[in-house]
Parts: structure tokens; C-alpha cells; sequence
């Protein structure tokens, strides 16, 4: 019976365990910058539907712009995650993410107005130029 013998697999395996060390970091880079893009997305599609003061509504005080964060980049399977909505409560108690659920798509009293969308717009615009110079910096 033929024997084989291989030379040079532990280095190999080094090497490839290195990259993907590398490419889990960058993930985490590239969604973190992603993450603060979306933030400032968010923060401008609430200001443009008049939902922080000086805004349409009386009742605007700011605190759902002021509640908008990426949560921390977590690996679920094989993706990375991060999700980028209100956080909190607000003065009465009443969930941040509630709040937003209620002025995007309305209530009996209020109509919607899709701010949320606008919001995905405007990450559109610039989040995979973002995400490509984290990826091409080293």
C-alpha cells in the first residue's frame, strides 16, 4: 500500500486560521462604521419628518433621536449583526420603539409617515462606500 506524506499543512492552517481572524475583525470594522451611518441616518429622517423639536408637532421633545443606537456586532451562524433602532423609554415610560412603530405606520389618531424608510434611503446612499474603505484599509 502507497503512503503519503504532506509537508507544510501546519503552516497552512496557521495561515488560513490568521485570515479568518482577519476577516471576523473586519466584519466587526465595517458594520461598526455602517452602524454609525445608519444612526446619523435615522437621526436625520426623524429631523426631516418633524418628529424632533423645533418640529411640527408640539409634542416633539427630541427624545427619540436622542434614542437611536447600534446595538453591539454579534455573530448569529455565519452572519454578523447589528441592529440600529430607539432604545429606552421615554418620560411616560412608553417604549422608544414603540413610539417609532407608531409614527412610522400611524395610528387611528396618527397618520404615518414612513420615516423609517427615508432613513433606509439615505444608508443606501453611502453605507457601501463606507463598508469598502474599512475592507480596502490595511
Amino acid at each position: 500500500m502507497a503512503r503519503m506524506t504532506f509537508s507544510g499543512t501546519e503552516e497552512m492552517m496557521d495561515a488560513l486560521f490568521a485570515e479568518s481572524e482577519k476577516l471576523e475583525r473586519k466584519a466587526t470594522e465595517m458594520l461598526g462604521a455602517a452602524g454609525e451611518l445608519a444612526v446619523k441616518a435615522w437621526q436625520t429622517a426623524i429631523s426631516e419628518a418633524g418628529h424632533a423639536p423645533p418640529g411640527k408637532s408640539r409634542r416633539a421633545t427630541g427624545d427619540l433621536m436622542k434614542s437611536i443606537r447600534a446595538s453591539a456586532v454579534k455573530k448569529k451562524g455565519e452572519a454578523y449583526v447589528s441592529s440600529i433602532y430607539p432604545h429606552g423609554r421615554d418620560r411616560k415610560k412608553q417604549s422608544m420603539a414603540d413610539i417609532a412603530f407608531s409614527l412610522h405606520y400611524g395610528t387611528s389618531h396618527i397618520t404615518g409617515d414612513h420615516f423609517v424608510d427615508r432613513a433606509e434611503e439615505l444608508i443606501e446612499e453611502t453605507v457601501w462606500d463606507t463598508m469598502q474603505a474599512v475592507w480596502d484599509k490595511d
